[in-house]
């Protein structure tokens, strides 16, 4: 894999400065010329060898000189420098005023040699005068030079020309602040020349110049008429240029004495001045500002072998995921812009350049160069592992001074969203998610682009799809799928980040997040009780079920002695399962007929989920009643609305997962059984119902011989109470759905069929009919029926062993099981063969088959395949 890029890039010193000086990037023309701006701007040499010469930067120089030298036909005599903020005006203006004040020094570098070449002279121009009128810098009001108060713009240009001898020729003019007509101005220049004008930002001094009148006029009128009469004489002049910076737009017109209407009507005033002025629209183009970027951050980048290590790497982890990415990051076109940007990705570039760079607060190239700078820092002092690009995310917003920029472009309100959501809620879900997740910062990363993202000019262009974080965050080898699941999680955690038209970003406005937070915490305990406690009984299947359900309480009189067989559900405090078999023995002790009982218990760890989703569930019902939720977008009610289902559907799913552990009395106590409850059962009693029937522990009906084998009725005399109390109260015998109404049956068929025979009040009933009464006399008896003897051979000597084989469908088990039940107290062996069927449906059911037959101790063996 290639290095990171601070293994192998070299940035210039003052990047590591304890405190940055960020005027090191934003030098005016004014401080330069006064010799305070820093040495960067102010040294000539310095200023060149950190200068990438674009191509329009170039072409700007060497057309000035020739006009300054007098070459026919070359150069034009206006200059309209016309860009967004910090598109390169001031840095253009500033190479000139070197190249005409310094020209010795210029020589020096390469490019003033590259520039005396293309001019075809030995040395550039010696002796141009140069007027610098910085419009931020002047004032409005006046000044004292020299002894004399310079009250206007023509005033400036001719003292800074000429000293006093030059603003004697415009004296009258500056002190009546009327502007000197074209002729004047034209000798002025011809004195002079030949003659450079830098005038930068006068579209400042314009929109404080109102303020001054000038009879029934004022200073902005009276200066906008000398623009005019001073682009006309410059035109005239042969040694003479005129550049002036313009913003690309009204909106970079301070605002602070006049209104945004004025303004804009001011701005179009400027441009009719200047019409006549060549524009130059683009002093870096937008992958010249690779270069740019380069030269002033960097002492060096390291080699191109390693420059295209890593940009390769990357080519390759775009190619092996691509799905995840657009195509055009594959493409040669794109391959070739990375190894220009390198060590900064692409995207970087154009996330500052293309979507902050229209910002009114942002100056593209000044700010991008202030901005990074804090960023490389941050980035030296880290050292993370996977920095093999510079890319959006390392404008990392951990750092609190990178932070203040960007916050800068948004609002002071983001400060605290950043600090909340990005740096906090955000870095939990990292940590939740541990593995790559945490150790790549994951979660924190995709927040961070997404904030970055939410810079914007245009309402169109703000935040970033999936697609679009993808490429600001990953970088080899992470999985980008791992995205997916980040913003999944940042979509339900976060309290200011939205999505929209799939695109995410972050508004000062809190999301549904924190509103239905805020409610969250306005619900009371007892209201998740009351939840619960209604959602369990959806799903419990109290009274749709053969059983009685009860939705028991800690307090163990909550559970009635049962007369039918009963599922207890246990609260969920009782998760912890030695307070729940505690719990269950003191229920059983207190009970009669306990061999009714069934119980079923939850997990553990499932209650505190299970509330935090009823509290969740009831703050989302409480938003729908508020008047918030009418205020609310569409799209945001029927979030609301979507949440409600969902969480309705988490809490009843959840609850049905957490009752899985069941429970029945036994001889020796509370013994568990082990099973597998059906998850697609409409109710729990309806699953554990069916798991009870499959283990032959749930029957709804009781045959004569039953009573006979297994209770002894009819094998001596038995009362009715006490064969049902065997039935209900003896742990360890099938629980019978309803005893009662099963032994009445399983009595009268018995009767009936001569099985045994029932005798109450010194009547006895066999084979016959017994009447009702008397099956409801609990003083009547089960007694035996009294052998008839029939004649027949003479029987034989000992008892006569057979063997017995039968062969059935599965579904037919019933005559099974009363056949089991008939041999259950005697000595016989039973061999038991089972053939799947072609679906596997014995194989399917190994794993449960196999717990069961170990819980019994059954000595069993598995064949895998065959017909045997």
């Amino acid at each position: 894999m290639s290095k990171r890029v601070w293994e192998v890039c070299e940035p210039h010193p003052d990047v590591f400065a304890r405190d940055i000086d960020l005027s090191m990037f934003a030098a005016s023309l004014d401080a330069v010329e006064r010799g305070t701006a820093d040495p960067d701007y102010t040294d000539p040499e310095r200023f060149f060898a950190k200068t990438f010469m674009t191509r329009s930067l170039e072409n700007v120089l060497e057309g000035v000189l020739a006009r300054l030298l007098g070459q026919p036909g070359r150069g034009a005599p206006l200059l309209r420098l016309e860009t967004p903020f910090g598109g390169g005006k001031t840095h253009t203006m500033v190479a000139l005023y070197h190249l005409v004040k310094s020209p010795e020094a210029a020589e020096a570098t390469e490019i003033g040699q590259r520039l005396a070449e293309r001019l075809n002279v030995r040395q550039l121009p010696r002796n141009v005068r140069v007027a610098v009128l910085d419009g931020v810098a002047l004032e409005v009001h006046g000044r004292r030079a020299d002894g004399l108060t310079v009250q206007t713009l023509w005033g400036e240009l001719a003292w800074r020309l000429g000293g006093r001898t030059f603003y004697e020729a415009v004296r009258d003019a500056d002190e009546a602040r009327v502007p000197p007509g074209q002729p004047a101005l034209a000798e002025l220049l011809r004195r002079a020349q030949p003659v450079l004008i830098l005038m930068d930002e006068v579209l400042h001094y314009l929109a404080l110049a109102p303020a001054v009148k000038v009879g029934d006029s004022n200073l902005m009128e009276q200066t906008a008429s000398f623009l005019r009469a001073l682009t006309a004489a410059v035109a005239e002049t042969p040694q003479a240029v005129l550049v002036v910076s313009l913003p690309a737009s009204s909106l970079e017109i301070p605002t602070k004495v006049i209104t945004p209407e004025q303004a804009e009507r001011m701005f179009q005033h400027l441009h009719k001045v200047l019409g006549r002025a060549e524009l130059i629209e683009t002093p870096v183009a937008q992958d010249e500002v690779f270069g740019v970027l380069k030269r002033r951050l960097f002492q060096s980048v390291g080699s191109d072998r390693q420059a295209r290590q890593s940009v390769e790497a990357f080519i390759a982890y775009y190619s092996k995921f691509a799905r995840f990415f657009p195509e055009r990051l594959r493409s040669p076109q794109y391959r070739e812009r990375m190894r220009e940007a390198y060590p900064f990705h692409p995207e970087l570039v154009d996330l500052l350049y293309q979507r902050w760079g229209p910002h009114p607060q942002f100056q593209r190239t000044r700010g991008a160069l202030r901005l990074l700078a804090l960023v490389l820092r941050h980035l030296w002092n880290q050292r993370p592992g996977s920095a093999y690009l510079i890319q959006p995310h390392h404008i990392d917003l951990d750092d609190r001074h990178i932070r203040a920029e960007v916050v800068r472009l948004l609002d002071g309100a983001f400060d605290t969203i950043a600090t909340g959501d990005v740096l906090k809620r955000a870095r939990e879900i990292d940590r939740e998610l541990g593995g790559d997740y945490s150790r790549e910062e994951l979660a924190k990363g995709a927040a961070n682009c997404a904030f970055l993202y939410s810079v914007s000019a245009g309402a169109e262009f703000v935040g970033a799809t999936e697609e679009e974080l993808r490429v600001a965050l990953l970088r080899p080898p992470i999985n980008p799928a791992q995205v997916s699941e980040v913003l999944g999680r940042l979509r339900g955690n976060l309290w200011f980040l939205r999505c929209r038209d799939q695109r995410y970003f972050f508004t000062a406005k809190p999301n549904l997040n924190k509103v239905i937070l805020d409610h969250e915490q306005q619900v009371s305990e007892e209201r998740v009780d009351e939840a619960l406690l209604e959602a369990l009984k959806a799903i419990s299947g109290l009274r749709r079920s053969s059983f009685q359900v009860i939705l028991a309480t800690e307090d163990v009189e909550s559970v009635p002695d049962p007369t039918q067989a009963t599922l207890v559900l246990l609260p969920l405090s009782l998760g912890d399962p030695e307070q729940a078999q505690a719990w269950m023995k003191r229920v059983v002790e207190r009970t009669t007929r306990r061999n009714l009982l069934v119980f079923l218990a939850p997990e553990r760890e499932s209650e505190g989920r299970l509330r935090a989703a009823a509290k969740r569930l009831l703050a989302l019902k409480d938003v729908q009643k508020t008047a918030v939720f009418r205020e609310l977008d569409p799209e945001d009610k029927k979030e609301v609305d979507d949440q409600v289902k969902e969480q309705e559907t988490k809490v009843k799913e959840w609850l049905f997962a957490a009752y899985n552990r069941l429970y029945r009395p036994s001889p020796e106590g509370i013994r568990e059984l082990r099973v597998m409850l059906k998850r697609d059962a409409k109710t729990l009693a309806e699953a554990v119902e069916s798991a009870l029937k499959e283990r032959g522990e749930l029957i709804e009906s009781l045959s004569p011989e039953y009573l006979v084998n297994v209770i002894g009725a009819g094998k001596r005399p038995i009362s009715f109470v006490d064969v049902e109390t065997v039935l209900s109260g003896t742990p360890g015998q099938p629980v019978v759905t309803e005893p009662r109404q099963a032994f009445v049956r399983a009595v009268r068929e018995g009767v009936e069929k001569g099985v045994f025979a029932v005798e109450v009040e010194g009547k006895r009933f066999q084979g016959e009919s017994i009447p009702d009464e008397v099956l409801a006399n609990p003083g009547a008896k089960i007694v035996p029926v009294e052998p008839v003897e029939q004649p027949g051979p003479e029987p034989k000597t000992g008892p006569v062993r057979v063997h017995l084989t039968l062969e059935l469908p599965a579904r037919y088990a019933y005559p099974l099981r009363k056949l089991l039940e008939q041999l259950q107290n005697t000595g016989v062996w039973i061999s038991v063969q089972i053939r799947d069927d072609e679906q596997g449906s014995l194989s399917k059911k190994r794993r449960e088959l196999e717990q069961l037959l170990t819980d019994y101790g059954i000595s069993h063996e598995w064949k895998e395949g065959g017909e045997e």
